[in-house]
């Protein structure tokens, strides 16, 4: 998780930033990919804006990424930089896939939940 401190139109461009080199640098430091977020997000009512970029499994940018997401709204509650609670957080705008993880941080425990849409479906023989 990387914090961003830029405002709502840096943040909402989509990504100029060279692949290659964020793809090296997780190779080099044994990650796998980069979850920035900022607290400006687009959208009424939440209150993260993160995006996910994953180029080492061949995720280019993640529209929705709940497994981040979770962490995310509990670090925010834990540094008092959101109150315990349904926490929203947008992701995908970029994307033109704008998605909205809701997430509930209480006393020692995170559920995420959201919903979504059908976008491929298939079966395959082994």
């Amino acid at each position: 998780m990387l914090p961003i401190s830029w405002c709502q139109s840096a943040i909402a461009k989509p990504s100029t930033g060279d692949a290659k080199q964020l793809f090296d640098l997780l190779k080099e430091v044994g990650g796998e990919g980069c979850y920035v977020f900022s607290l400006d997000p687009l959208q009424p009512g939440t209150t993260a804006y993160a995006r996910f970029f994953n180029p080492t499994v061949g995720i280019s940018e993640d529209p929705a990424t709940g497994t981040a997401a979770g962490p995310l709204a509990a670090h925010l509650v834990a540094h008092s930089l959101a109150q315990p609670g349904v926490i929203k957080v947008e992701q995908g705008t970029t994307l033109g896939r704008t998605s909205i993880i809701e997430v509930v941080v209480d006393a020692g425990s995170v559920s995420v939940s959201g919903r979504g849409i059908m976008v491929a479906s298939g079966a395959f023989s082994i």
